[in-house]
């Protein structure tokens, strides 16, 4: 026996050594895998492996029915049917692969109808409340690039280092509402710090800095490079900005998709400018640095059948900029900033006596709304709310971004043009910002509805029931689903409203309710990417609400609550509910005390209320606090 498996061997070329190997090891793996947990057929790696495993599964089945009509041995006979039963395993896990709803035959949808216009829930945040700013510059794309082999759409002569560099200059301006890039900045800093308590103050040097973008192809070698992720452009963008703009030294930046590769396509373009820069992925190999994970399962997430520990440079940042793609997801629906996050949290669960899942991205999909069990519903409890809370996530965002410079189809990004207007048959060479973590998710989304409206229905996915369940349930507790209480950090700390979520008006106008006067909801500025464009000052500069002695009392109040402003400079008071309407507004001076009435002065129900102080002629933010009315 032995002798005849070296000849065998022998008369084998290495080419068809190493099919066997690769066969006989995609089979293997695919079935210990798939055979306890079938819905495991769907992850990336046994995508990659069942190519593999086919070819070679078909390869044995030719050559067994050959010997199974020449020559009928037994043994012969029994490797047939040895084989026929794989095949049957195989098909069966096939079968149950394709009957799920990721494989997008059976999903249900929601009609357009389904989604109210100017309808805002939660409260907007950022400097200009609600805002989400989107650049578009279409000579920032390629229109005619192939995406064939020496010509994809990550090459600098598909994409245009400079406009790309411009785009993000605007965006950051018009977040700022400065004219000057640096004083903008300065702006969007002094915003965040001051709503986490630092008091009014921008960036203090030492404090560092992680950027999450996404690398997601990089978990698959079949995904190939036509497929679509961060755009390489944008992350040395980015990069300057920080470095070149806020003095950011480099080696206080973490960038990169923590347990993804950080290719070459990225290496290459971004170390040989800074190459102080921490470039984080899975592996540490080739000069990148290995994600560190924190020793302690920090995020626990609200329906607590799960936790996940941290990447450790996360909790030693001062800041988070997060960065997704524009993109569709075949079993979230959309994957933006909120989904994002997913690359950042590690399971250590081990399944079947296996060593604990190193990257997390399928394990809390139990939670999208196109989940691997096949059961979707509204109203269900909604990982991504967590990510968008938790202290060491969203709590620590400074900025959103999403890089909409090309589009994708699905988690894999199969870059597509735009038929919508003003994309016409173009790609849609736009950014999105927004300090909103709520609104930005709010704003492309709409954009994702327009495309998809008219695509095939096993590819409409934006439109699956349930895809706002998490905008909704981040934007106001009032939607959260029963028996869930949003705490990721466990500590009995309850989420409060993480912005605001809205639908505009329509998709040729694109207007949101403050851009209508209408409401407290989203405001989108659209501008184009030219440097000299003129763009004078929205704001003379934020008032240090240090420099005067806030106070509310007593907070949580019955009866009425006393506002103090000490200076006595006169203020717009506006009171708004978790729902983002203004239930109450008036002029102070120095002080005034507030009974829990509304406008019209019909008493207010008790629960959790927001209070906004802005100054009187140019509407600037001075401060903000939440008060809580115990009236029963």
């Amino acid at each position: 026996m032995i002798l005849r498996i070296k000849k065998f061997l022998g008369s084998l070329s290495r080419t068809k050594i190493a099919f066997f190997i690769i066969g006989i090891g995609s089979t293997v793996w695919f079935l210990i895998r798939v055979i306890p947990k079938p819905s495991r057929a769907s992850y990336p790696c046994m995508r990659t492996s069942a190519p593999f495993m086919s070819a070679f599964v078909l390869y044995l089945i030719g050559l067994a029915s050959t010997v199974y009509l020449f020559k009928e041995k037994k043994g012969r006979l029994f490797l047939l049917k040895g084989v026929l039963a794989i095949v049957f395993v195989v098909s069966l896990l096939i079968s149950f692969r394709s009957s799920t709803p990721n494989s997008n035959q059976t999903a249900l949808l929601v009609d357009a109808s389904y989604f109210q216009a100017n309808d805002p829930k939660g409260v907007a945040q950022g400097i200009f409340p609600g805002r989400v700013v989107w650049v578009h510059n279409p000579d920032a794309t390629n229109a005619g690039m192939t995406n064939k082999s020496g010509d994809y759409w990550y090459m600098d002569k598909n994409c245009n280092q400079a406009i790309v560099d411009e785009m993000l200059s605007s965006g950051i301006r018009r977040m700022g509402g400065k004219a000057n890039i640096a004083e903008a900045w300065d702006g969007v800093f002094k915003y965040f710090n001051n709503n986490h308590g630092k008091g009014l103050v921008g960036y203090t040097p030492g404090e560092t800095f992680a950027i999450k973008i996404n690398l997601t192809n990089s978990c698959c070698s079949s995904v190939g490079t036509a497929k679509m992720d961060a755009s390489p452009q944008m992350v040395l963008g980015i990069l300057k900005q920080l470095i070149e703009v806020v003095k950011v030294p480099q080696e206080d930046i973490w960038i990169g998709d923590n347990y993804r590769l950080f290719r070459d396509d990225y290496w290459t373009k971004c170390h040989s400018v800074y190459p102080n820069v921490h470039y984080v992925d899975g592996t540490g190999k080739n000069g990148r640095e290995q994600t560190k994970p924190s020793a302690d399962q920090i995020l626990v997430f609200s329906d607590k059948k799960e936790t996940s520990s941290l990447p450790q440079h996360y909790l030693d940042a001062a800041y988070l900029i997060n960065m997704p793609c524009m993109k569709s997801h075949d079993a979230g629906g959309i994957t933006l900033a909120a989904k994002n996050n997913q690359g950042a949290v590690l399971s250590y669960k081990a399944e079947n006596g296996n060593t604990p899942a190193k990257q997390s991205a399928y394990y809390m999909h139990y939670a999208l709304p196109n989940p691997p069990d096949g059961v979707q519903k509204t109203d269900q409890y909604r990982h991504l709310v967590d990510y968008m809370g938790h202290n060491e996530l969203g709590g620590k965002t400074l900025l959103y971004i999403v890089d909409g410079l090309w589009a994708g189809r699905n988690w894999d990004g199969t870059v597509e043009k735009w038929q919508m207007t003003p994309f016409n048959n173009d790609y849609p060479s736009s950014l999105f910002l927004s300090q909103d973590a709520v609104a930005i998710e709010s704003v492309c989304f709409d954009f994702l509805l327009k495309e998809y409206a008219t695509k095939a229905t096993n590819v409409k996915f934006p439109y699956y029931v349930g895809v706002d369940d998490y905008m909704k349930q981040a934007a106001d507790p009032a939607n959260w689903p029963a028996g869930i209480q949003y705490d990721p950090e466990d500590d009995g700390t309850l989420l409060k409203s993480l912005g605001v979520y809205e639908h505009w008006n329509n998709a040729t106008d694109k207007q949101y309710s403050r851009n209508l006067g209408i409401g407290n909801g989203i405001e989108l500025k659209k501008y184009g990417a030219l440097a000299t464009d003129n763009y004078q000052n929205e704001i003379t500069g934020l008032v240090n609400p240090k420099s005067v002695d806030y106070k509310l009392y007593p907070n949580p109040f019955t009866e009425s609550i006393r506002i103090d402003a000490g200076d006595g400079q006169t203020l717009n008071l506006n009171i708004y509910n978790l729902k983002g309407e203004n239930v109450f507004n008036t002029l102070m001076n120095r002080t005034y005390i507030w009974n829990g009435i509304s406008q019209n002065g019909a008493s207010l129900p008790g629960g959790i209320y927001l209070i906004r102080l802005t100054e009187k002629t140019s509407g600037n933010l001075v401060w903000t606090e939440k008060i809580i009315c115990n009236k029963r």
